[in-house]
């Protein structure tokens, strides 16, 4: 057999095989793609026991490989997969805490980097504040979502129960890894709105305005106080 041909055999479940003896190849491929997801979405798993994500992960695994042997990267797209797989969705929310574990699993792997310190905007005037840009650690991420899924993924690493939460409660969750430790936190609104504008290149000041129309009792100060203790920033330009 060409090597291309053991390739297809493997590679495409929907072909018969050319041999019989190809099926524990192409099973073994499978499993380890499903293995790799439950590592990747364990609190997924969680939510709906481990034969329902099987065949989940495995409907997934059959339209979308790995682009490499390192499979590190391998279900940033599982979220939006969910999102459209009908026996999912009953479980509303379960798309968005896949989203957040995603993003836990980028923190985690994410580069190590020197968050930026707030005694490095001393020298800059103040007229000139507002014009800052920010770049932003490489492992920092905001998502809002309509349900609980902070809460929800928090319960199941130690926070509240599920059976105190409501599901239906919409959150803003801020994730990051400035040192060792992934950290997962709920924000208010509007700090989501101010970190998201930065984020995606907006300065200083227009970040703040963004902030202000969904609550004009932002504070810049007390706001850019917690944005330097999350250690979001490594620089700034101007």
């Amino acid at each position: 057999m060409q090597a291309r041909q053991f390739h297809d055999a493997i590679g495409n479940w929907s072909e018969p095989l050319p041999h019989r003896r190809m099926a524990v190849y192409r099973n073994n491929v499978a499993v380890g793609l499903v293995t790799a997801l439950k590592v990747r979405f364990p609190v997924t798993e969680q939510l709906v026991g481990t034969e329902f994500f099987s065949a989940m992960a495995l409907a997934y695994a059959e339209g979308e490989r790995p682009s490499n042997a390192v499979l590190i990267n391998y279900g940033s797209g599982f979220a939006d997969f969910i999102r459209g797989f009908e026996p999912a969705r009953t479980i509303a929310y379960l798309a968005d805490v896949a989203a957040l574990e995603s993003l836990w699993w980028r923190a985690y792997h994410a580069a190590d980097a020197t968050p930026l310190q707030a005694a490095a905007l001393e020298g800059i005037e103040a007229e000139a504040l507002g014009g800052l840009h920010f770049t932003f650690h490489p492992s920092a991420a905001v998502m809002r979502s309509p349900f609980a899924a902070g809460s929800i993924w928090q319960a199941h690493h130690g926070g509240p129960v599920m059976s105190s939460l409501n599901s239906e409660d919409a959150e803003c969750i801020l994730v990051r890894r400035p040192f060792a430790e992934v950290c997962v936190s709920l924000i208010r609104p509007e700090r989501f709105t101010f970190l998201h504008e930065l984020q995606h290149g907006a300065s200083l000041a227009d970040a703040v305005d963004a902030a202000l129309d969904l609550c004009p009792g932002f504070d810049i100060a007390t706001e850019l106080a917690a944005f330097f203790a999350a250690d979001l920033a490594t620089g700034f330009s101007l």
